[in-house]
């Protein structure tokens, strides 16, 4: 399958409890133990800010009915009132907050550099953007942020997002910086 089409064969759907284990996976195996989220707090935001947990699925060619989806990638955040990711936004979800604090970018290892994670961010953010111009549940949101390696700012800018500095976080033993798309 071309890249063209792989890309155009990819679902977008909001993560349902049932496949938060999955989730989960991913991020164990996509990022260093120092790094990852738990279990218990995946669980937690799919229950408390489902319409900010996106999955990105592929149908299982293996299964009898194609209808089967397998979860390959995932973006999960929370809402905050700071401007900026902060050490209390990544634990603490403000359900009135006007900031969508993205806490994972992640693609199952097997899909990486397919462009996977770029399709998934910017469907991520014109969903923020539609809900915002509707009312959405809370409200407008006023921008998205999160941090990331130096490695990955360009990776973050090409979905929008302005570098706006080295972020005060610390977060395993790497330097964070600061990113944030406003609406």
């Amino acid at each position: 399958m071309d890249r063209k089409s792989f890309i155009n064969s990819l679902k977008f759907e909001y993560v349902n409890a049932s496949d938060v284990e999955r989730a989960f996976q991913l991020e164990m195996e996509g990022f260093p133990p120092e790094e990852a989220s738990t279990l218990e707090r995946f669980t937690n935001r799919q229950r408390i800010a489902p319409n900010l947990f996106l999955g990105t699925y592929l149908s299982d060619s293996s299964s009898a009915s194609s209808s089967k989806l397998s979860l390959i990638g995932f973006i999960v955040a929370t809402l905050a009132d700071a401007p900026k990711l902060t050490r209390e936004s990544m634990s603490y979800h403000n359900p009135f907050g006007k900031t969508v604090c993205i806490q994972t970018v992640c693609v199952d290892k097997l899909y990486r550099g397919r462009g996977v994670a770029l399709c998934m961010l910017k469907e991520y953010i014109k969903r923020l953007k539609n809900e915002s111009q509707n009312g959405g549940v809370n409200g407008k949101y006023e921008r998205v942020a999160l941090i990331c390696h130096k490695h990955l700012i360009p990776f973050y800018q090409k979905a929008g997002f302005i570098l706006k500095g080295e972020s005060e976080i610390v977060h395993g033993n790497e330097q964070w910086y600061d990113l944030v798309l406003e609406f």
